[in-house]
Formats: structure tokens, C-alpha cells, sequence
């Protein structure tokens, strides 16, 4: 789908990070763009700095009638819809036992719930317009294995494998709507900032739990060491959102600002396959 002035475009999680980076970068090829999030303060504020061709629509991805609103708002604005960027996100962290159920159903309910309201709510919209894109935000995380980070690793697992059935449906059924999932390694946002100053706090690496002997905690320091080492290898939110203008043009289901991180996933499969015993 080539980009270009006069189209419209719906991004959640926009207050800042990378939902706003292209929300800027969209707004800057003519695109006119309805931006979400539930920080209603900074939704604002980057809606202002980014002109009158943005709406601001606070929302809570996790609640379909919110983004029933969200889409309202949008066709009542803007009059169509041709790019859906279903980017909100939130990440928890620590043992997987100690995690709270309400925490897992929380953020469960925002990494996947938030997409697959989206898709619900505007498919239906790019269909009948026999035209559009659809991009979901994943994660490296979904791709690889993580210790400590369950919930989003599996949130964003998730997010692919509805990502990969959504662009099978739409080859079928309609196959001028494309979908791409983006599958981001480090990038500068919140979410990383926080674990990466997490991980170089104070020389105490692991976790603080009760369940974990100092002994085991000794052993997560160079997994805490990998996160560190991570932090390095960050891109600014603007290079992500190059990279899913140029996989939305381009086509491309998959795509990543960390193409040489994303190896780990052919090294996990090739565990999983020798593990089958499947014949090479």
C-alpha cells in the first residue's frame, strides 16, 4: 500500500514511543491521523505538537466500545479509514508463578485484546473500501525465549500468530487489505527505559522475591547484564517508524528493527525441531 496525503490513519498507544514517532512520521506525508492512548494528558500534548491534521481520541484499547468510539470519531473527522495500527501496548515482568492473575489479565487484555478489538472494529471498514493496511505490533519477546517477562513474551506471541491467520483471511477474502505485524527489538521508549535502568540498578540485578534463593539470584545477573548490553544496541522510536512505513509499502508481513536479534528465532526453532526429532 503506497502512502500519500489525503489517506487516513488510526494509531493507538500515541501518546510518545513509537506510536507517536509515526503518527509524526505519517502526518509529515500528508496523512491525516486519529491518535489513541489512555494517558489522556500526553495523547493531548502530542496532538497538539503535531497539528490539525490529528485527532486526539482518548482510549482504552481494552474496551471494545471504545474503540467502537475511537473508529466513530475517526469516519466522523476524517471521513474513511486506509491504515489501522494497532500499537498499544504494556509490559510486567518477574517470576511467572509470582505475577499477579489480575496482572496477566490486564495486560493480556491490552497487548492482545487491544488488537484483536481493532481488528474487529476497522476491518470490516477497510474491507468494504476494497483497500488498506493493517499493522499489528508485536515483539522480538514473541519470537524468542525470555526468563521473567511471561506475560508479554506470551502477549506478543499471540499478537503474531493473530497476525498470521489475519493476513491468510484477507489474501482469501479481500485481498486489498494487507496486514504487517512489526516485531521491534530495543527501541526508546518507556517500556525499555524502565528495564533498562531496572537492569543497571545498583549492582542488584535479579528480581527482589522471596521465592528466589540469593543463590539463583546471583545466576540472573548475566541475564540482567544481557539486557544492559541490549540497552546499547537501541534505535530512536523515529527508525522504528520507518521501518513499518517501508514494510506497509513494501508489503511485507513481518518486519523488525533488529533484523541480526531476530536470529534467535531460527535458534529456537531449530531447538524445537531437534527436540521432535524431526528428520534434517
Amino acid at each position: 500500500m503506497e502512502l500519500e496525503a489525503g489517506q487516513v490513519a488510526v494509531v493507538t498507544g500515541a501518546a510518545n514511543g513509537i506510536g507517536a514517532a509515526l503518527a509524526a512520521a505519517l502526518v509529515a506525508r500528508g496523512l491525516r491521523v486519529a491518535i489513541a492512548d489512555i494517558d489522556t494528558e500526553s495523547l493531548r500534548e502530542t496532538a497538539i505538537s503535531l497539528g490539525d491534521k490529528v485527532i486526539a481520541v482518548p482510549t482504552d484499547v481494552a474496551e471494545i466500545d471504545q474503540v467502537r468510539t475511537l473508529a466513530d470519531r475517526t469516519l466522523d473527522a476524517f471521513g474513511r479509514v486506509d491504515l489501522v495500527v494497532n500499537n498499544a501496548g504494556m509490559g510486567a515482568g518477574g517470576p511467572s508463578w509470582e505475577i499477579d492473575p489480575t496482572t496477566w489479565d490486564r495486560l493480556w487484555a491490552v497487548n492482545v485484546g487491544g488488537v484483536t478489538n481493532g481488528v474487529h472494529v476497522f476491518t470490516p471498514h477497510l474491507i468494504a473500501a476494497g483497500r488498506g493496511h493493517i499493522v499489528n505490533t508485536a515483539s522480538l519477546a514473541g519470537l524468542t525465549v525470555g526468563m521473567f517477562g511471561a506475560p508479554y513474551a506470551a502477549s506478543k506471541a499471540a499478537v503474531i500468530s493473530i497476525s498470521e491467520s489475519l493476513r491468510g483471511e484477507l489474501e482469501l477474502i479481500a485481498p486489498g487489505v494487507g496486514v504487517t505485524v512489526v516485531c521491534p527489538g530495543p527501541v526508546d521508549t518507556q517500556m525499555f527505559r524502565g528495564l533498562a535502568e531496572f537492569a543497571d540498578s545498583s549492582g542488584d540485578a535479579a528480581p527482589e522475591s522471596e521465592a528466589i534463593p540469593p543463590e539463583i539470584r546471583a545466576k540472573l545477573a548475566p541475564m540482567m547484564e544481557a539486557v544492559t548490553e541490549m540497552a546499547k544496541e537501541t534505535v530512536p522510536a523515529a527508525r522504528a517508524a520507518e521501518v513499518i512505513i517501508a514494510a506497509v509499502e513494501s508489503g511485507k508481513l513481518y518486519a523488525t528493527t533488529h533484523p541480526e536479534m531476530a536470529l534467535a528465532a531460527r535458534d529456537r526453532t531449530e531447538a524445537m525441531l531437534e527436540s521432535f526429532g524431526t528428520p534434517r
